[in-house]
């Protein structure tokens, strides 16, 4: 709160409340997020196959955020001042799946720019 009222001034309590909020779903968001890039780009060295993106790759990143996601969730459920709700990892999977289809977005483009060079 004293970080909040630094930056923003004096705030109500239902503004910090609200900011709060805000930013503990934009982190798991985020968070999650990150984690299913790094797992995608950990399978893809493991499992090398021949395209730049592959399904494969971009389940089992999806799968390592669930579980990690479901087991953060639960484990928060045992923890007085948290709680773990199915939501929360609704929340972290779709921010998983956002980051993979801006990986295969990425990488289809990386793919173009190289075809078109070399036509």
């Amino acid at each position: 709160m004293r970080i909040i009222h630094a930056v923003y001034g004096p705030i109500s309590h239902r503004q910090f409340e609200l900011l709060h909020f805000f930013i503990r779903k934009t982190a798991h968001f985020t968070v999650y997020g990150i984690l299913g890039c790094i797992a995608f780009l950990a399978w893809r060295k493991t499992l090398p196959a021949s395209p730049r993106w592959a399904w494969g790759w971009a389940g089992l990143a999806m799968t390592v955020v669930f579980v990690a996601a479901s087991l953060d969730e639960f484990h928060q459920t045992f923890v007085p001042s948290r709680t773990g709700t199915s939501r929360d990892v609704m929340l972290d999977l779709v921010g998983a799946l956002f980051f993979q289809i801006v990986i295969a977005l990425f990488l289809r483009g990386r793919r173009r720019e190289r075809d078109s060079v070399i036509v």
